[in-house]
């Protein structure tokens, strides 16, 4: 095989799929859709991987970005991407022509946190089986899909924690949560609901289910209480803002909230007006100061 092994993009993309590592990574379910549902059917089932063109990867980038945006086209090309990365590993192919083309960085950076009187009207607003995912959101800052998938087996309610595997999280790193009083207490009124305690299964379910259409409570909820341009991800950004406010080095807000640089940290981190007002007001009276001379100060104290 090896060098002179002749490979047609439909028959790579089932081989790719059933790599071991590919199986194991965090989104491969959706990889899978995306590969069947937009890629094949764009480059060509039948397309040798030999003939694959950077061309070719510019003409996807322009069509698919037809309407789209920026992050979601970049997802694909960095699936297309990986895809012919394993491929060259393989001597499928000798360059990967996905890595030929720029993948612009989108402009999609929010620092939407709500106003103090917003939180109040959102949570009080928000259906019973809706409150706790909320709650947790805005004082652990973690990600729609790490609350949603969260498991009894990873609270541990004596120390008040929340351990989130590295097969669960963005970064792939484990993670500690620590949670606040107020969230110990409402796990601790859900751990024991209905008289049953739990030490298995969805912490948030519906009949056993996972939670779905949660983006769209959100909508609904924001829609009924005048809340604008917010959605459920800005919980992370009013996390890491209240933390920051609160005196929390960022060193200990990115362990909590999972960030691995310090540029990420930054990018969650809202600085409100007031804050800026205030710095200011601080400085002018910093500089303004009159500064007593040392010969006077030591003058006075002698005369004492």
């Amino acid at each position: 095989r090896g060098r002179h092994t002749v490979m047609t993009f439909g028959q790579w993309a089932e081989a790719y799929q059933a790599i071991e590592d590919v199986t194991r990574l965090r989104s491969y379910k959706e990889r899978c859709q995306r590969i069947t549902q937009v890629l094949v059917p764009f480059f060509g089932s039948n397309t040798l991987l030999q003939d694959l063109t950077a061309d070719d990867v510019e003409r996807f980038r322009q069509e698919r970005g037809k309407g789209r945006a920026v992050a979601t086209v970049n997802v694909d090309h960095n699936i297309f991407k990986h895809m012919l990365k394993m491929a060259m590993k393989r001597d499928l192919v000798t360059r990967n022509v996905a890595s030929l083309v720029a993948a612009p960085k989108p402009k999609n950076a929010r620092n939407r946190v709500l106003e103090p009187d917003e939180w109040p009207r959102l949570y009080r607003a928000a259906p019973a089986w809706f409150k706790p995912v909320l709650l947790t959101g805005y004082h652990t800052g973690m990600r729609l899909e790490e609350i949603l998938t969260l498991t009894w087996d990873r609270v541990d309610l004596d120390k008040g924690r929340i351990f989130l595997p590295g097969s669960l999280t963005k970064n792939e790193q484990d993670r500690l949560v620590p949670m606040t009083p107020t969230l110990r207490r409402e796990y601790q009124r859900l751990r024991g609901r209905d008289g049953v305690m739990r030490i298995q299964g969805l912490v948030f379910q519906k009949d056993g289910e996972k939670l779905n259409h949660t983006y769209r409570e959100v909508q609904r909820l924001c829609e009924e209480q005048g809340i604008t341009d917010f959605v459920f991800h800005d919980l992370r950004h009013c996390a890491v803002t209240n933390l920051a406010d609160a005196g929390v080095d960022t060193e200990t807000i990115m362990k909590i909230v999972g960030h691995s640089s310090v540029e990420m940290f930054l990018r969650y981190r809202t600085v409100k007006a007031e804050r800026l007002d205030a710095a200011m007001a601080r400085l002018d009276a910093a500089i303004n100061t009159p500064v007593t001379p040392r010969a006077v100060r030591v003058s006075n104290s002698l005369k004492k």
